[in-house]
């Protein structure tokens, strides 16, 4: 869910970088803190814009003669459960230190960078130093930090499998359980989710008339994930399904407003009221009520293990100092890897070249932690990607928004070309979310040595879509009035970009793609001016990770499990797809704190 309100935050401190800047002819208080620079900037109330990770990021800042003495955050369409703590933070700290010098906060890098980008370019307008003031020492207040602790669970991530995990281990009996996140904020990519959820059996399904079977179930979801799913697991996971949803309601306090259909021909879909962040409040108040003791902006780091092998706690660290927590039992929930294409690379090499677009906390923590205890990995070669804009991503910090292709990959006369200037793949032939051509196009960017494939159209189909399609950041498209100067543009083979092009218009004429077997609307010449982008397949959710059995603990390659390890959610995500991967988490969480908590007893 996006937030839309202003934030403000008066007195002290001033933060980053930016662009656009204009200056209102408001007059600002003299006052300011004794460490300013005098004279450092013209008086007045000024904006300035930058790229957040949802589109611009608008911030107003007045200054007096000699201080910065408000930050707002004016406009904004940052994802609240991620952005949230940035928003409230980073203006307050510029004003509080006058300085631009701010640390980012863990998890919402972009939206922090893009307020003290923004904020800079509104200091400039004013005629303040944006570099000296990048050098102004700031306040390290002492944060909270913590000694050596003991507990019966701990759970590691705090998305929808941790909360869940950790509210199920103390109704099931555990004495203290401790829930580490490290990022600023609970929730991780379930509160960031359109909230809906894949069920059957609900008693809102029933109370609406919703007749499903398991087969009809298993078989949707199987389809969907072309059978790559672990089948004794996702058996699990849709014969928990509907209990989840009496027990997120029951239990938790969640809102329903609706069954869908959706992911399928399926009414199963149960929407959440408000969303993934209308999840928030419900999960707060349920780890109060449960007593679990939640830490923060608190990364685990290590498993401690115990001589015979089993789990004795895990290391963790918490503003700069680092402590230990022993326990009986230890549950993963840290989420897949979506946002570490390193990671990506090493399990899976042909996949090398993506990046990261997920959410910013799935850098698969829990995933290596596990494994360097001897735990097996397994479906790691299963992700979602989505084609974006090359430039954007590599030269732009791109984001999922920011690097969209703006339905490009649409247009009629759309085709793929590699550096001989050649088509690969049948273009149009993208399955959901254009994953069917995410192998082709890794395969093809391996082939050349580059980051990218070349998307090719032409102006005429741009303009047809009255300005749907365009690339964002204000980019231009790569362009040609000839298929000669078109191929230097995109450095690609001319002999064989034209004899692709003229092959095209051919079978256009002809009714058919002798190549790649389009017809009818998938079908239009390609003419003069020529526009292309460059695309790369970016990982979006992974749905391999840490190998478990139907209790969820954690297995060794050789099939006996770790005792004390548990694990749950996207870092064990073999029995979820489009449409479950909610369902899982939850469903996975709760089977791992139950288990957690009675091996602990």
């Amino acid at each position: 869910m996006n937030l839309k309100k202003g934030i403000s935050l008066l007195l002290g401190s001033a933060l980053l970088i930016g662009m656009m800047a204009g200056c209102t002819n408001e007059t600002a208080p003299s006052e300011s803190p004794s460490n300013a620079p005098a004279g450092a900037y013209t008086a007045g109330t000024y904006t300035g814009t930058a790229d957040g990770n949802n589109g611009p990021v608008t911030v107003e800042v007045t200054v007096s003669d000699t201080a910065i003495t408000s930050v707002v955050v004016t406009e904004q369409a940052e994802t609240e459960s991620i952005a949230a703590p940035a928003l409230e933070r980073i203006p307050q700290a510029i004003v509080d230190n006058q300085s631009l010098g701010i640390d980012t906060v863990t998890g919402a890098t972009n939206t922090s960078n893009a307020i003290l980008t923004a904020v800079a370019a509104a200091i400039t307008e004013a005629g303040g130093d944006v570099e000296a003031l990048k050098q102004v020492p700031v306040k390290v207040e002492e944060g909270e930090t913590a000694g050596d602790m003991t507990a019966d669970v701990v759970v590691i991530g705090a998305g929808g499998a941790g909360l869940c995990a950790a509210i199920e281990a103390k109704d099931q009996g555990a004495g203290t359980v401790i829930l580490l996140e490290k990022m600023a904020s609970i929730g991780g990519t379930t509160f960031t989710s359109q909230g809906v959820i894949g069920a059957y059996g609900s008693d809102l399904q029933k109370e609406m008339g919703i007749e499903l079977t398991f087969e009809e179930m298993y078989d949707n979801l199987m389809s969907n994930a072309s059978y790559h799913l672990d089948p004794a697991l996702t058996t699990i996971t849709l014969e928990k399904s509907g209990e989840t949803i009496n027990w997120l309601a029951d239990r938790v306090g969640m809102n329903f407003t609706d069954v869908k259909v959706g992911y399928g021909p399926l009414q199963m879909m149960h929407q959440v009221e408000g969303a993934g962040a209308g999840m928030a409040e419900p999960f707060s108040k349920s780890l109060d009520d449960a007593g679990v003791e939640l830490m923060l902006e608190t990364k685990a780091t290590e498993l401690v293990m115990n001589a015979d092998g089993s789990v004795g706690g895990v290391k963790a660290e918490k503003a700069g100092s680092e402590f230990t927590i022993t326990a009986k039992s230890v549950v993963i929930c840290t989420g897949g890897y979506a946002y570490n294409p390193e990671l990506t690379a090493r399990f899976t090499p042909e996949l090398a070249g993506t990046f990261g677009i997920g959410f910013p906390g799935s850098t698969g923590d829990g995933i290596i932690m596990a494994s360097n205890v001897g735990a097996a990995t397994t479906h790691t070669d299963d992700m979602m990607c989505v084609l974006k804009d090359y430039t954007i991503m590599a030269e732009h910090n791109g984001t999922s928004a920011t690097a969209s292709n703006n339905g490009f990959m649409s247009l009629p006369n759309m085709i793929m070309v590699g550096a001989e200037g050649k088509r690969f793949v049948n273009e149009k032939d993208q399955g959901y979310m254009t994953q069917k051509l995410n192998s082709p196009v890794f395969d093809q960017m391996h082939k050349d040595g580059l980051g990218y494939v070349w998307a090719i159209s032409d102006q005429a189909a741009i303009d047809a879509t009255g300005g749907k399609t365009k690339r964002n950041l204000d980019l231009e498209y790569v362009t040609g009035n000839t298929i000669e100067e078109f191929a230097a543009n995109l450095g690609v083979d001319a002999a064989g970009l034209e004899e692709t092009i003229n092959n095209f218009n051919a079978y256009v004429d002809a009714g058919y793609d002798q190549e790649f077997r389009r017809t009818g609307d998938e079908l239009a010449k390609l003419t003069a001016p020529y526009v292309a982008i460059p695309l790369v397949p970016c990982e979006i959710i992974t749905y391999g990770g840490i190998a478990r059995n139907e209790n969820a603990e954690v297995l060794r390659a050789d099939g006996t499990s770790i005792p004390g390890l548990y694990v749950a959610g996207e870092a064990s995500a073999n029995s979820a797809y489009m449409g479950f991967t909610l369902a899982n988490c939850f469903a996975w969480g709760r089977i791992a704190g139950a288990n957690a908590a009675a091996y602990a007893q």
